[in-house]
């Protein structure tokens, strides 16, 4: 009788090998997405910081071009006028982002004398400016607007 061995022995090792293999390949394509996922996170945040900033700055425009203009060149206006006062500071609250936290920047505003082109005309012109400085990570932004007021 001869003893019949139907199945071929494997060389010792080879199903760790091939076991370890799998393993490394599916480590690298998790590391890959991740990757990907953390790139599209971070343009995200940047969109959203400059959807806030644009927002809240829009929001300073209008309200320079509806302020009446008594109050603008009042002693307690907002906009203090450059030549005569310091500049204030004040911190903001942009936004919140979609987890609920607050983000928040520094704003300051000022108003400036313009020049009349017109001799005759006895005009009082203003130019409002509204400075905003954010921080994203570790850098620094600034975005202005500045509206024109005649009366």
């Amino acid at each position: 009788m001869k003893h019949r061995n139907s199945q071929r022995s494997r060389p010792r090792g080879s199903l760790l090998i091939e076991v370890s293999a799998a393993l490394a390949l599916t480590l690298a394509l998790a590391l890959l997405i991740m990757r990907a996922s953390l790139l599209s996170i971070s343009g995200n945040q940047w969109t959203i910081m400059q959807t806030l900033t644009d927002a809240y700055l829009s929001r300073e425009s209008a309200l320079a071009n509806r302020l009446p203009f008594a109050d603008l060149t009042d002693e307690q206006s907002s906009w203090p006028d450059l030549a005569v006062d310091p500049v204030p500071e004040q911190t903001v609250t942009l936004g919140r982002t979609a987890g609920g936290q607050a983000v928040n920047g520094t704003l300051k505003r000022f108003r400036t004398a313009e020049v009349s082109t017109v001799a005759e005309a006895q005009l009082s012109v203003w130019r409002l400016h509204s400075i905003l400085t954010y921080r994203i990570g570790s850098q620094e932004y600034m975005k202005s607007r500045s509206t024109l007021r005649l009366q």
